[in-house]
């Protein structure tokens, strides 16, 4: 569910409140990155057809990637991260017990959602900027430590310490042709 909207003319974050809207600013500017999706893209995941919604663009220590807000014509909503050419669908999950950011180490092995992971990435992202409809609030600059964890077939799963509960999501890598955008 969209609870914040980026305006495209002024860049103001726009809140939704029960029936009212919230003004909580401007925006930085994005940075180019060249993506070839869009707010307003379309696609297919599984034979669902799905709208990007909103993006966070987030920025790290080898550069910059984006989070694409999906809403799915199922009423689900998910993320497409969008990193040099690589994508990798998840979904919100449950929250899992894992353990502290601090004592994470690169190929470390935990078990979540019942799979088995490998961590394979530890950052501590920022956000620059976002626009479209997202389903939070965010600021420019709002960090965001993460963990990426791979399994077999192309699993894939982040967990997100930005806040508490650590947030879990669970999805897979997969070619860029796989979403049948338009």
């Amino acid at each position: 569910v969209s609870l914040l909207a980026v305006c495209p003319n002024c860049a103001s974050q726009l809140f939704r409140k029960d029936l009212d809207l919230e003004v909580l600013g401007k925006v930085a500017a994005l940075i180019e990155d060249g993506s070839v999706i869009q707010v307003g893209s379309e696609g297919r995941w599984k034979g669902v057809p799905f709208v990007a919604a909103g993006r966070l663009q987030m920025r790290f220590d080898d550069g910059l990637w984006n989070e694409w807000y999906l809403l799915f014509d199922d009423r689900r909503d998910g993320w497409l991260s969008d990193a040099n050419g690589n994508y990798v669908i998840t979904y919100l999950r449950p929250p899992a017990q894992v353990p502290e950011y601090e004592s994470l180490k690169i190929g470390d092995k935990l078990t979540l959602q019942k799979q088995q992971f490998e961590l394979t990435n530890l950052e501590r992202a920022q956000v620059v900027a976002g626009e479209g409809e997202l389903p939070f609030k965010f600021g420019s600059g709002w960090e965001a430590p993460v963990a990426d964890l791979r399994g077999d077939s192309g699993r894939f799963a982040t967990l997100d310490y930005s806040e508490t509960p650590v947030r879990l999501y669970v999805g897979e890598q997969l070619p860029f042709d796989t979403f049948a955008f338009s």
